[in-house]
């Protein structure tokens, strides 16, 4: 029995979790780089992509909550929420079956960064965080889910929404 009901599976394929957009003073965002990637759980292999913070919520948890601790996780950053920015639903699969999932965007003023604070046993611990322009990350984002033809790697349109909160 799967203790987290927002965590996808197959036996409940429905998933929930958090994303970040985190920009530093010169508005640039922080993302996951791979140049190589495969998935135990879901036997994926993907190369040269980029995507945002995106933290599955945990029982008992607020999305606020939620997206701090991934920012902390995943990057080793601490910052403050800005606005909320949107969601994306997409698909992707659980060894063969779909799971619909849902990410909960939020734009977050980058406090402190810290890569040595990063957790070492997520998933994530082999992407090269990186800092980029929202609109070479846009660009990036359409590419590849053109590419691998998956949805959950087209962040794209909450970017452009974050352009406009941002003014640039």
């Amino acid at each position: 029995m799967n203790n987290n009901l927002y965590k996808g599976t197959v036996e409940h394929p429905f998933h929930l979790s958090v994303g970040a957009v985190l920009c530093n003073d010169k508005n640039e965002i922080c993302c996951h780089y791979f140049k190589k990637f495969k998935s135990k759980t879901d036997l994926i292999k993907l190369d040269d992509f980029y995507i945002l913070m995106r933290e599955t919520l945990e029982s008992n948890e607020t999305l606020e909550q939620a997206v701090l601790r991934g920012i902390g996780e995943e990057f080793g950053a601490t910052g403050k929420i800005s606005d909320y920015i949107g969601s994306i639903k997409s698909q992707f699969n659980r060894l063969d079956t779909p799971v619909e999932k849902t990410t909960v965007y939020f734009l977050i003023r980058l406090d402190k960064f810290d890569i040595a604070q990063r957790m070492k046993d997520d998933e994530e611990k082999l992407s090269h965080i990186q800092w980029h322009s929202i609109n070479f990350l846009i660009s990036k984002m359409k590419d590849q889910a053109i590419r691998y033809k998956r949805t959950d790697l087209d962040e794209s349109s909450i970017l452009e929404r974050a352009k406009i909160i941002l003014n640039i």
